[in-house]
Order: structure tokens, then sequence, then C-alpha cells
């Protein structure tokens, strides 16, 4: 997909560099890939304290998995 967008020519630079490539596109694209994931995973930990695991249920179905291999 074509869009247009203005960004600097030095966080351009900036992200051929750190993606090691001269594709500009290519170097934007894994920009924003890795801005996504980086917001997923900060969205992830902040569900850390909220959610409670059975730990004695996830051991006893991992158990019955490897019996059954």
């Amino acid at each position: 997909m074509r869009t247009t967008i203005n960004i600097s020519y030095e966080i351009i630079k900036e992200a051929e560099i750190l993606y090691n490539t001269a594709n500009r596109s290519k170097a934007i694209e894994n920009a924003i890939k890795d801005a996504l994931r980086f917001k997923k995973l900060k969205e992830f930990m902040a569900l850390k304290s909220k959610i409670t695991f059975d730990e004695e249920y996830i051991k006893k179905i991992r158990e019955a998995e490897i019996d059954e291999k």
C-alpha cells in the first residue's frame, strides 16, 4: 500500500542504519512493526498482576501432555 507521510530525513536515516537497509520503505515498515510489537508487549505486561494462574492445574496438564508422547 502506498501512502504519503512526513518524516524527517534524520529519522529515516537512523531507521535505515538501525535496520541495516538502504530501502526506506523496508526500514519504516520494520520500525512500525517493532513499535506495534513493543506496544502489545507493554499492554500484555500490564496484565501481569491482574491475571492469576492455577499453577497446579497447569503442571498437571503439562505432565499429561508429556505422558501422551
